[in-house]
C-alpha cells in the first residue's frame, strides 16, 4: 500500500529495515577478521539512508546482510517484522558494476526478474518493462547489448532491472562509484527522481559525502573496521539540494571531520 505525501512524494508504507546487534567476521589467513561490531540500525519505510565510512569498514557487508546474501555472525535482521533468512524479490540490489548479462539485450536484462518469476509473457509485465526503459531514458537502446552501452547507460539499465519488480527496498552498493563526474551527477538526480516516484526505501553505501547529502534523509557514519556507528545524522535540508548552500557545506565539513 502506498500513500501520497503533501510534498508530492510517493511513500511506501512497507519496507522497514531493522538490524539488531549485528556482528560479522571473515577468515583472513586462517584467523577471524572482525568487520562489524554489534551494529544496530533502523530504517523507516520510504526513507533514504546512506552509509559512509572508511574503505573496508563493513558498509557493503552490512548491505549484503540486509539483502539476505550472507548471514550475520551474531544478531538478527528484520524487514517489516519478518526475519531475513535469504534473498527476496521485495529487496532490489544494485552493485557498483552493472552486472548485466552480456548476451541479453537491454530490454531482456531489465525484464530478467519478471522472466525468472514466470511473468515474461504477461502483457502487464511487458508493459511495465517498457515503461521502466522509458523512465531511465533507454528507449533508443532497448535492443542494444551491454557492450554497446556507455557506463552510465549500463548503470541505468541495472537500476531499471532492480526496480521493474517494484521492490519495497532498494539496496545500493556504491552504484555510481565508477562513473565520471558529469554522468554521476546526472544519475544522482535520476535516482532522486526514481525514489520520489516509486516510494521505495533506499539504503545506499557511498564514499562520496556530497552524494549522500544530496540524496539522503539520514547519513550513518561508520568507524574503521570493525565498524561501529559513530554518528546517525538526520539531514533536514530542503529538496532539491545544492552543493553551494551554506548548510550543505557545513554538514559536509562535519561529516568529513567525523571520518578523519
Amino acid at each position: 500500500m502506498v500513500t501520497e505525501s503533501v510534498a508530492g512524494k510517493t511513500t511506501n508504507t512497507r519496507g522497514a529495515i531493522d538490524l539488531l546487534d549485528i556482528s560479522q567476521a571473515f577468515l583472513s589467513h586462517g584467523n577471524p577478521l572482525p568487520v562489524l561490531d554489534r551494529v544496530s540500525l533502523s530504517v523507516q519505510p520510504g526513507s533514504f539512508v546512506s552509509l559512509v565510512g572508511p574503505s573496508g569498514s563493513g558498509k557493503s557487508t552490512l548491505l549484503r546482510l540486509a539483502a539476505g546474501l550472507d548471514r550475520p555472525l551474531t544478531g538478527r535482521i528484520y524487514v517489516d517484522g519478518h526475519q531475513v533468512t535469504g534473498p527476496d524479490p521485495s529487496r532490489g540490489l544494485v552493485f557498483q558494476d552493472p552486472t548485466l548479462l552480456p548476451w541479453l539485450t537491454v530490454a531482456q536484462n531489465i525484464g530478467l526478474g519478471p522472466q525468472v518469476q514466470g511473468h515474461g509473457d504477461d502483457p502487464i509485465w511487458r508493459s511495465r518493462v517498457e515503461s521502466m526503459i522509458e523512465l531511465v531514458g533507454l528507449e533508443a537502446f532497448s535492443e542494444a547489448l551491454p557492450a554497446e552501452l556507455s557506463g552510465g547507460m549500463a548503470q541505468r539499465a541495472s537500476l531499471a532491472r532492480a526496480l521493474v519488480t517494484r521492490p519495497e527496498i532498494l539496496l545500493l552498493d556504491e552504484p555510481l562509484g565508477k562513473l565520471d563526474a558529469l554522468t554521476r551527477s546526472t544519475l544522482q538526480a535520476e535516482i532522486d527522481q526514481l525514489w520520489h516516484r516509486q516510494g521505495f526505501t533506499a539504503l545506499m553505501v557511498t564514499h562520496d559525502v556530497e552524494e549522500a547529502l544530496l540524496l539522503s534523509d539520514r547519513i550513518v557514519v561508520f568507524s574503521a573496521r570493525p565498524a561501529r556507528v559513530l554518528e546517525d545524522l538526520t539531514i533536514a535540508l530542503p529538496r532539491p539540494r545544492t552543493r553551494d548552500a551554506p548548510e550543505f557545506r557545513q554538514l559536509r565539513r562535519d561529516i568529513l571531520g567525523l571520518l578523519s
